[in-house]
């Protein structure tokens, strides 16, 4: 199912793209709403299938990121492999926004 999802992805266009991410962080922010466990958050199948988007999802995870700082951190670093975040900000969810997104721009990405 994983690698349907990929290729999903991989086929969408940008906006195509765009419109299913909004849609499913909309879904995962209302599912997870009143849960403090990032393991909740992280388990719940719109992030996954964002993960699963990969590269392309990143540049539309650090715009919604710059927007609200919100637990993207773990998508991040799934899909990445990296984690930019000094250890004296861990827990610090402004200032670990604040490391992706000086990441990304760092990176090249556009949003």
């Amino acid at each position: 199912m994983a690698s349907d999802i990929t290729t999903q992805a991989a086929a969408e266009s940008a906006e195509d793209l765009a419109k299913r991410f909004a849609e499913l962080a909309a879904r995962w922010r209302r599912d997870t709403l009143y849960s403090s466990r990032v393991k909740d958050m992280t388990d719940h199948p719109g992030y996954r299938e964002i993960v699963a988007m990969g590269e392309r999802a990143v540049p539309l995870i650090l715009a919604d990121l710059e927007k609200e700082a919100d637990h993207w951190f773990v998508a991040l670093y799934r899909i990445t492999g990296l984690n930019p975040i000094p250890k004296e900000d861990a827990g610090k969810i402004k200032k670990m926004a604040a490391a992706w997104i000086a990441w990304g721009r760092e990176q090249g990405y556009r949003w």
